[in-house]
């Protein structure tokens, strides 16, 4: 459709004074949900490379092969390196792709990161040794953090602002549907396998871009408002104020000058805003919530679950995948600032319990009422959902407009990956330092504080615009 049909339609319903009807609305929102849900196979990417630590160390176990048939085995500590390193090289990677999101647009951000993941799983299912594994688990992690940058701030650039929250909560289900594939595939397939299996997800992405239209923000920030007309017809509907969201796009980004983004990174609300938002990042990922995803399998039979450790780990990653669902509904609903204090909440309790169970249980062998292990961690990785892992990537472009998003989410995405580096890469240290006890009620510590910090630092954007 060219500029002048574009605006003959607005012109059109203007004059006539028409609104949109439900069943329109209805069709326009499914078809954005479409486009959100293609950007969400980042997410299952990210989701795939977070859970396969757990897949890894379980195959490993019972198996010490390669896909070449020679011997391979890697230590306590390398199993945790294959987790740390993606949040160490997703610190990088993040940088690496704010400077093409802001020079060539989102989608040549996907274009780069999803090339990369493929790489990486390439280099994990075929490399031999344990340095290669590791090296790719490096490129993946370059992935992850690109990948994570640029879904996060496309999709909240595309999804109208009354249903942003529901949208946004689609990408975050995508991270759990990836962890749910990887999880079901490694049940019963060899870690190569699961690889090969998983190359499938950025592979779907890169093949996206032939629907997913360009960042209609970007769009107008680059002067190509005849090109941010038509992706906003499709989106917003002939009926909306297309006009009016392209102004406001000029207004909240009056200059994309690179040296004035950053003189605007040291405003003091910007500068609060960072600090509000990486700190719910390193809440979130002392939470535990990372570690449990990527060593469930291990945590499963250290805390003498009577339940397969394999199988334990598929229920925890599809009861996470129900969560969400709900809490997708329920998100522009209780708004950010609620829905993560609950998230906090039941963290708290359900980690605590774990943590008293293990207390009272001791070193009895069988371990009574072995089931409640399952049940509390169950609840810790559902209630994540709902919140406390979600808000802080939707903060993080919700709270900064077009100009600066990429590089004030690169530098929260950058707080957070170096705490998820250090959690995941201190697993075993912890462990060995606090026992299982005094593991879970660290963690459960933390969720006790992320509840009045949110309530009283978090400002509430359930349906405000973003620039």
């Amino acid at each position: 459709m060219d500029v002048y049909t574009v605006e003959k339609h607005l012109e059109f319903a203007a004059d006539k004074g028409e609104r949109e009807s439900s069943s329109e609305r209805r069709i326009r929102l499914l078809r954005q949900g479409l486009k959100m849900f293609l950007c969400s196979l980042a997410m299952w990417t990210m989701g795939s490379m977070y859970v396969y630590p757990s897949v890894l160390a379980h195959d490993l176990a019972a198996h010490n092969t390669t896909i070449y048939g020679s011997l391979i085995s890697l230590t306590s500590s390398q199993i945790d390196m294959t987790g740390s390193l993606v949040m160490l090289g997703a610190t990088a990677g993040a940088w690496l792709v704010a400077p093409i999101m802001m020079r060539l647009g989102r989608r040549a951000g996907v274009l780069a990161s999803g090339s990369t993941a493929l790489l990486g799983w390439l280099g994990v299912a075929l490399l031999p040794e344990p340095l290669g594994i590791l090296l790719a688990r490096g490129l993946s992690g370059l992935a992850a953090g690109g990948l994570s940058l640029v879904a996060n701030s496309f999709g909240i650039e595309l999804a109208d602002p009354e249903v942003r929250g529901m949208m946004a909560m689609v990408l975050n289900l995508g991270i759990l549907l990836g962890q749910v594939v990887t999880v079901c595939v490694g049940y019963d397939a060899r870690y190569f396998v699961v690889a090969l299996v998983d190359m499938a997800l950025p592979l779907g992405l890169i093949l996206s871009l032939f629907h997913l239209p360009e960042s209609p923000s970007y769009l107008v920030l680059k002067g190509r408002e005849g090109e941010a007309r038509e992706v906003l017809l499709d989106l917003r509907g002939r009926y909306a104020d297309i006009e009016g969201e392209i102004q406001s796009y000029k207004d909240l980004n009056h200059t994309s000058d690179s040296k004035a983004a950053w003189r605007d990174l040291l405003r003091p609300q910007v500068l609060k805003d960072l600090a509000v938002v990486s700190t719910l990042f390193i809440l979130m990922y002392f939470t535990g919530y990372q570690v449990i995803s990527a060593n469930t399998s291990r945590m499963f039979e250290a805390a003498g679950s009577s339940v397969d450790d394999s199988l334990s780990t598929i229920i925890v990653n599809v009861v996470q995948v129900a969560a969400a669902a709900v809490a997708s509904l329920l998100m522009d609903r209780l708004g950010r600032r609620r829905s993560t204090m609950l998230s906090y909440g039941v963290m708290c309790v359900s980690l605590g319990g774990l943590a008293v169970y293990l207390l009272a249980a001791g070193e009895q062998d069988p371990q009574p009422q072995a089931w409640i292990p399952l049940v509390c961690l169950m609840a810790t990785q559902g209630a994540v959902t709902i919140g406390v892992n979600p808000v802080p990537f939707i903060l993080s472009s919700e709270y900064f407009p077009t100009r600066i998003r990429a590089l004030a989410a690169g530098i929260c995405y950058t707080v957070g990956n170096l705490a998820g580096f250090l959690v995941l890469q201190l697993y075993t240290p912890m462990l060995e330092a606090f026992t299982q006890v005094g593991l879970y009620a660290f963690y459960s510590s933390v969720c006790l504080v992320g509840i009045p910090f949110t309530y009283f630092f978090v400002r509430e954007t359930a349906g405000a615009k973003v620039g």
